[in-house]
């Protein structure tokens, strides 16, 4: 790519990254009515507070009357932390805390992959390492139970993910005759919100009573 025009490039993602030209912090304005308005205050008279603000997904100029605010303050808003009123930045609720270590993040977890449906425990071993131990039903050309254990490396949302599995099929397979087995070796990425969202991807080498094969592999769940 031409020197000359990279930089460019750069400073264009980073102006769209910065939607209107407002950082991460917001000012306040708290109404009589009880409604809670991240903001921008443009200045204050005697009577009126000046601001901008959110509204039907755009950033309008607008003023409240000093008699219809019970609070105002400047920076007291970081965006990350609330969940704000669909296409507004009318405050409705304060989102879950970042949990500071794996100490404090949700241990039960339950998940639906595309072939299973899984439950799994969660044992911190450090502030950012924990094992995992968990069971389920499998359903490749039959229905099965499986027993997995996992590793969680790098923090409390994030993680990379190594694990085992081993599954056991009720029923024969129509080419052997014999009752399937499989153990399956991965390695993965996992994310984990404070809220309870979890998403898991990670290819799985498998290793059958019939063949050996990589499968990739995605689950969305929730722990509690």
């Amino acid at each position: 790519m031409n020197k000359r025009i990279l930089p460019l490039v750069f400073s264009v993602f980073f102006l769209l990254l910065e939607p209107c030209g407002f950082s991460q912090d917001y000012d306040l304005i708290v109404t009589t009515k009880g409604d809670s308005i991240a903001c921008r205050i443009d200045s204050i008279s005697e009577t009126h507070i000046y601001f901008e603000m959110k509204s039907r997904n755009n950033w309008a100029q607008t003023r409240i009357g000093l008699t219809d605010v019970s609070e105002h303050k400047r920076n007291a808003i970081d965006k990350k932390q609330f969940v704000f009123k669909s296409g507004s930045s009318i405050i409705v609720s304060s989102k879950p805390a970042i949990p500071a270590s794996l100490y404090q993040v949700r241990k039960n977890s339950v998940y639906v992959g595309m072939l299973s449906i899984n439950y799994a425990r969660m044992f911190p071993l450090s502030q950012k390492t924990g094992l995992t131990l968990g069971g389920g039903l499998i359903n490749i050309d039959g229905w099965g139970v499986v027993v997995e254990s996992s590793v969680l490396f790098g923090g409390v949302r994030h993680f990379l993910e190594p694990g085992i599995m081993g599954a056991y099929f009720f029923e024969p397979s129509d080419e052997s005759g014999e009752v399937g087995k499989a153990v399956t070796l991965r390695i993965g990425y996992r994310y984990q919100a404070p809220w309870g969202l979890l998403f898991r991807v990670a290819p799985n080498l498998i290793f059958s009573t019939e063949d050996t094969y990589i499968l990739y592999a995605l689950s969305i769940g929730y722990s509690f």
